[in-house]
């Protein structure tokens, strides 16, 4: 044993060391200093801008102005600027004007210029004390520069201003999305609309609409109106519920004027278990592939190729006899339509020149895979796979498609929200994941790009004094301050989290026969040297298994405690996001709702200055218990609950004394394919009655 643990120690603390070595090669698209002398929380952050201290002010019944020949197509960013500056208390008045008439004072003008020294979808934004200009390379590019404007106006004593200065920005990468699936899960159009509206403020210009999966194709048909009937169709997951044709064009028109392109999938021939009860053959057979042929042209005929050019097909975690000819008779249906086909990767091979959607979660393999074919990337991690603060990080850090800016192989990346296990109430989708901190973390990454990648900080803070590290403790700020000006009625499971800061002490080895509760020295005799391995750790959510890596082989498992200091000025109670083993939204996998006074079902345990803290009465104590996936398994039809996620539910009270306070966390590792990690996050309330970062305490 004493053999194993040297061997373990060594392997676990070497890479460590030249981690460390390499930590100054990370760098953000723009320093520090212009970061902080943005005079507001723009995400994405812009190219390049200068500020200067003399601002404009709106006036009630500004007029938007756009000249004759260009107002049909700045339409959409008059409009939404006209609704931003409402929501403002500022009214407003379109104006037209002729093409070289002088332009007025006290006026927001919209103009195109294609001759605009940036690529498409880019802009520039002048903002002086008389003038409002606004130049999109296109009309995609004004709408994108009416969104910088939403977040740059200041309303302080019932005056709305905006800053001096000077902007000009475009994306790194021409394809920027965001995927929901609704085919486990049905959506109202009216919520996919709210959807859309967030993305589009955040610069995001497609929309992925996952249609089909094993519950249900959500698409009507006329030609097999078998596919809408609810006896077709898996119990419990909406079975009624379909998009009719014009739902689905009337989604279309809604995204096109945000300048959202919507990419509809149509999942084949995997993720389709509703397809043999409805037929009575499988989808690779001779028959399905017919009846696949026949409804892409019906969904074909249905929806012009200006509508959907691309249509996504799937095509992965499925095996079958025939995998080159289904793929190539689905690929070339399409492109008798007019259509460009995408698929996953993995997943069946696709002809050349199909889009493959890279989803391994393989960092710097990304975009190895495509034998030359276009490609988008999947890959830093779904928004249901991950706790609420590990994604923001990673999201953060990805550099999409392995370059600093996209090309004609580099398409660009998609953020995907898979809520595979049922869902009673939709709107526990957006408590549940981190939509909406992750989408404006990844909308930093696909529009900014990042010119350095470091893989480690897809697992690992960056400690706080390095380049990396203070990057994304501005960044935090920034996204602190959207959540609480643009989400006050949406739920945003984020708080600031960089300032946190614990050691990791270990690996403790024990034997299976002994308890996952057995204490070792940190929480037994603390004073006690230690012949483990001890590492500085930053960010209050610690995955530990991916710091270490897989479980020791044989009968061995281990223990790791985490260890900080925390300083309060005064006694008193405190609130802190609490929390261990984080089950995955795509299956039910984890230890489930610990017993009752408990914090972690697989033993683990918190000490502050040495007593142990009492978990909650838990509603349903040992509850949701699943060692492995539940695909297909009835516990995939057991919606979530608030208990099981440390950020939507109550925060642990802790009691601090004056002066310096110890916390000690006992991980231990109960079993193999455990999510292996704990959370330690000091919060407050706010105005609103919301749980944001308590930046008050001082760790050590």
């Amino acid at each position: 044993m004493k053999v194993l643990l040297l061997f373990y120690v060594l392997a676990f603390i070497l890479p460590a060391v030249k981690a460390q070595d390499n930590e100054t090669t990370w760098r953000g698209p723009q320093s520090l200093e212009q970061l902080r002398a943005a005079p507001a929380a723009l995400i994405p952050f812009p190219n390049a801008a200068e500020w200067t201290q003399r601002k404009f002010t709106l006036q009630s019944g500004i007029a938007i102005i756009c000249f004759e020949n260009q107002c049909e197509d700045v339409r959409n960013a008059a409009s939404s600027l006209s609704e931003i500056l409402a929501a403002a208390g500022v009214e407003s008045r379109l104006q037209t004007l002729r093409a070289n008439a002088r332009v007025p004072v006290n006026a927001i003008v919209l103009r195109l210029d294609d001759q605009l020294a940036v690529r498409g979808e880019g802009y520039s934004l002048e903002i002086s004390p008389q003038t409002v200009v606004i130049t999109g390379k296109d009309a995609a590019g004004a709408f994108y520069a009416v969104q910088t404007v939403r977040q740059l106006l200041d309303r302080n004593d019932k005056v709305v201003q905006l800053p001096g200065g000077k902007i000009l920005d475009e994306p790194a990468f021409a394809l920027r999305g965001f995927m929901h699936d609704t085919g486990r899960n049905f959506q109202e159009i009216e919520s996919l609309k709210r959807q859309l509206d967030i993305l589009a403020a955040y610069k995001f210009n497609a929309f992925h609409w996952h249609l089909t999966d094993n519950p249900a194709w959500r698409p009507q048909s006329r030609i097999y109106p078998q596919l809408n009937d609810p006896k077709n169709r898996k119990a419990g997951r909406d079975p009624e519920r379909s998009y009719s044709f014009d739902d689905i064009r009337k989604l279309v028109r809604y995204a096109r004027e945000r300048h959202i392109r919507i990419i509809p999938e149509l999942d084949m021939p995997g993720h389709s278990e509703y397809f043999e009860p409805t037929f009575g053959f499988k989808m690779h057979s001779e028959q399905g592939m017919k009846v696949l042929e026949d409804l892409i042209d019906e969904f074909c005929r249905e929806f012009p190729a200006s509508d959907f050019p691309i249509i996504h097909l799937g095509s992965d975690e499925v095996r079958i006899p025939n995998p080159d000819e289904f793929i190539g008779r689905m690929t070339a249906r399409l492109k008798a339509n007019g259509r460009k086909a995408m698929v996953w990767n993995p997943g069946l091979k696709g002809e050349s020149g199909t889009i493959e959607q890279l989803w391994s979660d393989a960092g710097t393999k990304a975009g190895k895979r495509t034998d030359g074919n276009p490609f988008v990337d999947s890959y830093a991690g779904y928004l249901n796979s991950y706790d609420a603060l590990t994604l923001i990080r990673r999201y953060f850090f990805q550099q999409v498609g392995n370059r600093s800016v996209g090309d004609e192989i580099a398409l660009g990346g998609i953020l995907c929200m898979w809520p595979d296990v049922r869902v009673d109430d939709k709107r526990k989708i957006f408590l549940h994941n981190p939509v909406w901190p992750g989408t404006l973390a990844y909308s930093e990454a696909v529009w900014s790009g990042r010119p350095a990648f470091e893989k480690k900080y897809l697992d690992e803070m960056p400690p706080p004094e390095t380049n990396a590290g203070r990057h994304f403790a501005e960044f935090e700020q920034r996204l602190a301050r959207h959540r609480d000006r643009f989400f006050k009625t949406e739920p945003f499971p984020f708080v600031q989290s960089s300032q946190v800061h614990f050691r990791m002490v270990g690996p403790f080895i024990r034997s299976k026969e002994q308890p996952v509760e057995k204490a070792f020295e940190p929480e037994i005799d603390p004073g006690k040297p230690l012949p483990v391995t001890v590492r500085d750790l930053y960010g209050g959510v610690f995955r530990i298994d991916e710091l270490i890596g897989q479980p020791l082989p044989g009968e061995a498992v281990e223990t790791i405690y985490l260890e900080t200091q925390i300083f309060s000025r005064k006694a008193k109670q405190i609130r802190a996001w609490v929390g261990f083993e984080t089950p995955t939204r795509s299956s039910r996998k984890s230890a489930g709702i610990p017993p009752g006074g408990k914090w972690d079902a697989n033993g683990g345990a918190i000490f502050v200055n040495g007593k142990e803290l009492a978990g909650p009465q838990w509603q349903n104590p040992g509850g949701n218990r699943y060692l492995q996936e539940t695909w297909f398994l009835p516990a995939n039809e057991v919606p979530y609950t608030g208990e099981e996620f440390f950020w939507s539910r109550q925060p642990a009270a802790i009691n601090l004394k004056t002066g310096w306070n110890k916390v000690v966390i006992r991980v231990p590792r109960a079993y193999r394919r455990q999510n292996w990690m704990a959370a330690f996050v000091p919060v407050k309330l706010d105005a609103n009655r919301r749980w944001v970062e308590d930046l008050s305490l001082l760790f050590r």
